[in-house]
């Protein structure tokens, strides 16, 4: 089964305080972050397209020490996360498409594997862990429920899906103005499509704070 990949690359990353996209903080072994993220697909022989999602200011910054191919797409992204992940659908030339955070660089082999078989039997999938904390719901600075831990999972990227179906999910959110969470929620909320939840695994972090990279 061959697929794009859709790498959100767009964001500020404010709470890393870098002063820059935190997809360019570089590792002690000279790649950045959005490097490796881009590495685990550029190694996956399904993979037929790679789609980045950036802002023009630093498309620049995308390219320096890159060899130009003509599997990776670079396109600008939007004032919104929904918007950029609308921008990169546009570009998508596969039949399936797994949208990643440009800041996961930690995605293992096999959870790929995992998304990608039930890609192939559903057309609609993510990466979740089990929730290890109890979660309680609050209003109004009082604890209102206690959902049953067991239920409850923690989205992770990639999602993935076959893209006309994610293309008319997104279509109707900005048709209808529908502002979501994330992915999988756009097909939740406008279509009648089911979800599969799919094994991730807790090393595939989003870097978020700085406490991420150590």
């Amino acid at each position: 089964m061959e697929y794009s990949a859709l790498i959100v690359a767009a964001g500020q990353g404010r709470r890393m305080n870098l002063g820059y996209n935190k997809v360019f903080y570089t590792f002690a072994d000279g790649k950045n972050v959005l490097e490796k993220t881009m590495s685990i697909f550029e190694a996956d022989l399904r993979c037929r397209q790679i789609v980045i999602v950036t802002q023009r200011e630093d498309y620049v910054r995308c390219m320096r020490n890159r060899t130009q191919r003509g599997n990776v797409v670079f396109v600008e992204g939007g004032a919104t996360r929904q918007e950029s992940v609308f921008n990169g659908l546009m570009a998508v030339s596969e039949d399936y498409v797994l949208i990643h955070d440009g800041a996961r660089p930690f995605l293992e082999q096999a959870c790929l594997d995992r998304l990608c078989q039930c890609l192939s039997e559903h057309d609609a999938c993510l990466l979740t862990v089990p929730c290890k904390d109890t979660i309680k719901v609050i209003e109004e600075g009082r604890i209102k429920e206690t959902p049953n831990r067991s239920q409850l999972v923690q989205a992770q990227t990639p999602q993935a899906f076959k893209t006309s179906l994610i293309l008319r999910a997104y279509r109707k959110a900005r048709q209808e103005k529908v502002q979501a969470t994330d992915d999988a929620q756009v097909v939740e909320l406008l279509t009648g499509e089911a979800v599969y939840a799919v094994l991730g695994s807790y090393k595939n972090i989003k870097i978020t704070t700085q406490e991420d990279l150590r």
